[in-house]
């Protein structure tokens, strides 16, 4: 009505509008709907479990720091975690360059997506970096070589995240095999379908890089990490399950025992036993490393009747490069050059960080 008052059409709107607030209950009473928002009906995370996965990530960084830092041989600080909550078109509209992206999935305590989102740049300089680039110049485009280093970065940091958050969530983590690929707009970036969770890090590598790099999660594992690690305030489901009200009676009924959960370590990821987190305690470690220009077999006559001025044939053809051992493992490949009248090898191909650990920890 114009004058502001009702019509009693209106007035019995908002009556009903009221009643249908309420629902009956079996004891005759009347009890008020939940006013706390669902994340299940729209998939958002509440503002409690987007702090969780903050300081969790944050902690979480910092714990591995030290082991990332031991594969580059630089400082790296991973810090200043920021969660967002985007749609796919609007991630898509941010990322208006080109990208490094690397998928890797997690399943068992947790499942899902992960996908960790580097510019060209950055990606270059870590990939230098890890094939022994003092400098971190970025080269001016990423070969196979430097996709392959930069994959095994990313997935030692996605399987150490793992491994830290065993513990909180309490059930063992399994890593699915990484991929790479180069994404020239934000179109081409692997993303989840629906609503997205985008943690953005500060990271830093002893001031050869001063950046940020991007990890997208399905809003199904962010919602699982926020409820393991005690951010379930926004209440994915506000009913407890079978296994809770179970525990809870289990708990009446021996007085008030803890009860925790068994907690299994982690399956084996890339490195070898005993090669993880400390890998840094063995830097300083000496190897032997020995330049193999070829190899032959030679009977016992033939050896014994060697002298000088004799030739010996070897299984190499000539211009062929020259393997690089450590402890009489296969490292890499080079060519033989001369600086200052001594010899030198320049490397050529080398074998993955991952392979090198594997054939260093095997000794």
């Amino acid at each position: 009505m114009g004058d502001g008052s009702l019509s009693q059409d209106e007035i019995d709107a908002l009556l009903q509008g009221a009643d249908d607030m309420l629902s009956p209950t079996g004891g005759g009473g009347f009890e008020p709907q939940s006013m706390t928002s669902s994340p299940m009906s729209g998939g958002s995370l509440s503002p409690m479990e987007r702090d969780s996965i903050r300081d969790v990530m944050n902690r979480v960084m910092g714990a591995i720091a030290p082991s990332l830092s031991g594969y580059l041989q630089k400082n790296i600080s991973i810090t200043n975690a920021t969660v967002e909550i985007k749609s796919r078109d609007a991630i898509v509209n941010e990322f208006l360059q080109q990208y490094v992206q690397v998928q890797m999935g997690y399943n068992g305590g947790l499942n899902g997506q992960n996908l960790v989102i580097f510019s060209k740049n950055d990606a270059g300089v870590i990939s230098s970096l890890m094939m022994g680039d003092e400098s971190g110049k970025a080269p001016s485009e990423l070969s196979d070589a430097h996709q392959s280093t930069l994959q095994e970065f990313v997935s030692s940091l996605l399987s150490s995240v793992a491994n830290q958050l065993v513990e909180r969530v309490g059930a063992p983590i399994n890593t699915v095999p990484p991929t790479i690929s180069i994404a020239n707009s934000g179109a081409e970036l692997q993303l989840p379908a629906g609503e997205i969770v985008k943690i953005t890090y500060s990271i830093n590598i002893d001031g050869i890089l001063n950046s940020s790099f991007f990890h997208i999660m399905e809003i199904n594992l962010a919602g699982g990490l926020a409820r393991s690690t005690g951010g379930g305030g926004g209440g994915y489901s506000s009913v407890p399950s079978q296994g809770q009200q179970m525990g809870g009676f289990a708990q009446q009924m021996t007085g008030n025992v803890n009860i925790n959960p068994v907690k299994f370590p982690p399956l084996g990821g890339g490195m070898p036993p005993g090669v993880g987190q400390n890998i840094g305690l063995l830097m300083d470690v000496m190897l032997s490393l020995t330049v193999e220009l070829g190899r032959t077999k030679m009977l016992v006559k033939d050896i014994l009747g060697l002298g000088e001025g004799s030739i010996i044939e070897l299984e190499k053809l000539a211009g062929e490069p020259v393997d690089l051992l450590v402890n009489n493992k296969l490292i890499a490949k080079g060519e033989v050059v001369v600086i200052d009248e001594n010899f030198g090898v320049r490397v050529t191909d080398i074998v993955s960080p991952s392979d090198r650990l594997h054939k260093i920890g095997n000794q």
